[in-house]
């Protein structure tokens, strides 16, 4: 089946594979039925993009706001978030900046970098795992894990990147 192309100006496109052509969200649908396909006109409820930059040592989101991106400012009003997530003695989370700060009296239980150790297995994380001061661990599959005694829990590194800005 043919793919329909629409002009690069036009920023929104959607790619279905080969059942379906691209498709500009803006002006059209392609609607199949008897008589193969026709176009029509698409109704876009809700147009909200937001772009997240996961770094291992900052992050940074973007949301679009009158068809222009824009960096979305951070609690502390910063336009980046240190990627660091730490657990107090307490079990509190802490995330960005103020986990930055406590670090160096809680080193065991603030993580950073972790980006590099998502889907890694163990043996290959030999070096890296001397670069940090907490404690990476094997689970049953080989795979990289962050000890956190604080909580007594152990995270995958997906889990700790996810970790929202504000706790709950």
């Amino acid at each position: 089946m043919a793919t329909t192309t629409f002009p690069t100006s036009t920023p929104f496109f959607v790619h279905h594979g080969t059942r379906r052509p691209s498709v500009n969200l803006r002006t059209a649908a392609v609607v199949y039925g008897r008589g193969g396909r026709r176009w029509r006109p698409l109704r876009v409820a809700c147009e909200k993009v937001v772009g997240i930059d996961l770094g291992t040592t900052n992050s940074a989101v973007a949301a679009m706001e009158g068809g222009k991106p824009t960096i979305v400012t951070n609690a502390e009003g910063a336009r980046t978030t240190p990627s660091v997530v730490a657990y107090t003695k307490a079990g509190d989370r802490l995330v960005g900046q103020i986990a930055k700060r406590q670090a160096v009296v809680n080193p065991e239980n603030t993580f950073f970098s972790v980006k590099r150790f998502i889907g890694r297995k163990m043996n290959e994380v030999a070096e890296e795992s001397k670069q940090v001061s907490y404690r990476l661990v094997r689970d049953d599959n080989g795979n990289v894990k962050l000890d956190c005694p604080a909580i007594g829990k152990q995270f995958a590194a997906e889990e700790i990147s996810a970790q929202p800005e504000k706790a709950g």
